[in-house]
């Protein structure tokens, strides 16, 4: 393996260690104690429907998406598949937002969020474009290497 498939590696790990933390600290904020955490986004959850429908949406939901990250960064083979899964998520995510700020109206909290998302997407979609590129030169050197013959001293 070559130094620079190493850092690919490692950058797609980072990243998946980065967003399964952001997603996990989402997840247990929100099924900790749902009604503390809207509050401060001027929701009120005024049945126990309510509570649970946060629960589920906004704790169970990004703690499964955590899970399904932390199990593609641990296995090189899934690299591609984590950091596609993230670009794919944070990418409906922040289009939904962009949505809520041309719909609604901008916000200071949706504004704030918006920045680390386009970070987010970005960095996911660099780490997809490497981690092509280096399985694509991993099967070139690969079949470089059978297809040589072996010399004999």
């Amino acid at each position: 393996m070559t130094r620079s498939s190493r850092v690919v590696i490692w950058f797609s790990r980072l990243l998946l260690l980065a967003a399964t933390f952001i997603m996990a600290m989402i997840a247990l904020r929100n099924l900790r104690d749902p009604i503390a955490a809207t509050l401060p986004m001027g929701i009120v959850l005024t049945s126990p429907t309510a509570i649970t429908v946060v629960r589920v949406g906004f704790g169970g939901f990004p703690l499964g998406f955590a899970i399904a990250l932390l199990a593609c960064l641990v296995a090189t083979r899934r690299l591609l598949t984590g950091v596609s899964l993230l670009a794919a998520v944070i990418g409906a995510a922040t289009v939904a937002r962009i949505q809520g700020l041309v719909v609604d109206g901008v916000t200071s909290y949706n504004l704030a969020l918006l920045r680390p998302e386009v970070v987010l997407m970005t960095l996911s979609l660099v780490a997809i474009v490497l981690e092509r590129r280096r399985r694509r030169e991993s099967r070139s050197l690969h079949r470089g290497a059978v297809l040589q013959p072996a010399v004999s001293r």
